[in-house]
């Protein structure tokens, strides 16, 4: 009797600082039972997003609270079982912290955290997976700011009112929430919408989940877009020039003209740059040179 194909997915991350003379450190664990040094990583809970499951796997085997980045790779690969082989998979995040020190306690699965230099991490971290992910993270100039690009959660039909005053229906206030669940991840800094209502609301949820103050721009605004399509993407580069992270909620065809314009001007692929009710984006900027963007 053939064994049956199982299939496992988890999600980790190369968590990063930067010490004297700006030299780079990672963060690699120890694993008692198998007997090697890895990448911090676990399987993801069912239902869960990859991007959730990587934070929460990265903190429980560091003890260092993280920030996600960049969406680096996904490694597969394949674990023989006697039952059948395990097809495995392992999304990998960059990811910051702004408490490197923070303690960290040994148990059965980790047995000790260290922070190592780039090119050590290289050499001690052995298997592929790791090697892959390190791989693409040393590709990449340091990340310096992350915006998130959102466009509004689905929007009320039945309205007797102006379209600025059009509110979310409750799809979209469900929307919001889970984008929120998502976005407070990056602990956004700073806030800015749309003026219109539906783009404030998608927006408050996560607004309220990292304290962050709201503002209104209405560079974001389709009408102000139409009369100068360049003013959202030079408004972006200014955000990114302060660092950190901001969520952005910009009307649906502000978005697909502002990702196509940075990412034209930057030499960065972006084939389909279509955004639909309460879909996102992640940029990752270092200085103002847009590096990276993934959906969110």
């Amino acid at each position: 009797m053939s064994g049956t194909r199982k299939r496992v997915a988890a999600a980790g991350g190369v968590l990063w600082r930067t010490v004297e003379r700006g030299r780079i450190e990672v963060v690699a664990v120890w694993r008692p039972k198998v007997g090697n040094w890895s990448l911090p990583k676990g399987k993801l809970d069912e239902g869960e997003h990859p991007l959730t499951a990587a934070c929460r796997e990265v903190e429980e085997e560091t003890g260092v609270p993280v920030i996600p980045q960049m969406w680096l790779c996904r490694a597969a690969y394949v674990l023989p079982n006697p039952t059948g082989d395990v097809h495995k998979t392992v999304d990998f995040w960059s990811m910051r912290t702004e408490k490197p020190d923070a303690a960290f306690v040994a148990d059965e699965e980790i047995g000790e955290r260290r922070w190592v230099p780039l090119p050590e991490a290289r050499t001690l971290l052995e298997r592929p997976r790791d090697q892959q992910a390190l791989k693409a993270f040393s590709a990449l100039p340091a990340i310096t700011s992350t915006i998130l690009l959102v466009a509004p959660a689905e929007i009320a039909r039945n309205f007797d009112g102006p379209d600025v005053a059009r509110p979310l229906s409750a799809t979209g206030r469900e929307q919001a929430v889970r984008l929120a669940a998502l976005a407070a991840l990056y602990q956004p800094e700073r806030a800015l919408s749309a003026t219109g209502r539906a783009s404030v609301q998608t927006l408050e949820p996560v607004a309220h989940a990292v304290r962050c103050r709201l503002n209104g721009d209405s560079v974001f605004d389709s009408g102000s877009h139409g009369r100068n399509p360049e003013r959202s993407s030079a408004r972006l580069r200014e955000l990114a020039a302060a660092g950190g992270c901001a969520i952005v909620c910009a009307e649906a065809e502000v978005i697909s003209d502002t990702v196509a314009i940075l990412a034209d001007e930057d030499d960065l692929a972006a084939a389909d740059v279509s955004t639909h009710a309460g879909e996102g984006w992640v940029l990752s900027l270092a200085g103002q040179r847009l590096i990276g963007v993934e959906r969110l």
